[in-house]
C-alpha cells in the first residue's frame, strides 16, 4: 500500500498547482485610435489606420494577425477603399500598444474619395477589422471598428 501515499501526494500537487493559475486571461480591448490621410497626390492617397490594443492580462501576448477594412461614406451608401494587413506584434503583459496598419486603396474608390476629399477638405470614413492574438494557452479574435471624419493635413 505505499502507493496510495504517492497517489495521495500527487491529487494535493494537481489541486495547488490548478488553484496557483490565477484568473483566466481575458481578450484584450482593441480600439481604433485615429484614421490619418498619409498622402494625398493626384494619383495616389493613402491612409494609416491606428489601434490601441490594451492588454489587461499579468502575461505578454503576440498579435499574429490584423486585418482592417476601410470605407467611406457616398449618398448613404458604404464604398469600399482598401484593405491593410499588419505584422506580428508583441504585446506587453499589463500594458497599452499602439500598431499602425497602412491601407491599400482600391483605384477608382481612392480616385472617388480623393475628389470629395480635395473638395469639401474632410472624409467620413470607417474602419473594421478584426486581431487575431496569441496569449500563449489562449488566442482571441478580437474586433473592432470605427467611423471617424478625416481631412487633409494643414486645411
Amino acid at each position: 500500500m505505499k502507493l496510495a501515499p504517492a497517489l495521495a501526494a500527487l491529487v494535493i500537487t494537481a489541486f495547488i498547482a490548478g488553484c496557483a493559475g490565477g484568473p483566466p486571461l481575458r481578450p484584450p480591448e482593441v480600439t481604433v485610435t485615429g484614421i490619418t490621410v498619409t498622402g494625398l497626390t493626384l494619383e495616389s492617397m493613402d491612409l494609416e489606420v491606428i489601434l490601441a490594443v490594451d492588454n489587461p492580462n499579468p502575461v505578454g501576448a503576440t498579435i499574429q494577425d490584423v486585418s482592417v477594412n476601410v470605407s467611406y461614406s457616398k449618398n448613404g451608401r458604404e464604398v469600399f477603399l482598401g484593405s491593410g494587413r499588419g505584422e506580428e506584434i508583441s504585446i506587453p503583459a499589463l500594458n497599452r500598444t499602439e500598431v499602425v496598419i497602412p491601407v491599400t486603396m482600391d483605384n477608382l474608390a481612392m480616385l472617388s474619395a480623393a475628389s470629395t476629399l480635395i473638395l469639401s477638405g474632410e472624409l467620413e470614413v470607417t474602419a473594421e477589422g478584426t486581431m487575431t492574438v496569441d496569449a500563449g494557452i489562449v488566442s482571441f479574435d478580437v474586433p473592432f471598428g470605427k467611423t471617424t471624419t478625416v481631412s487633409v493635413k494643414g486645411k
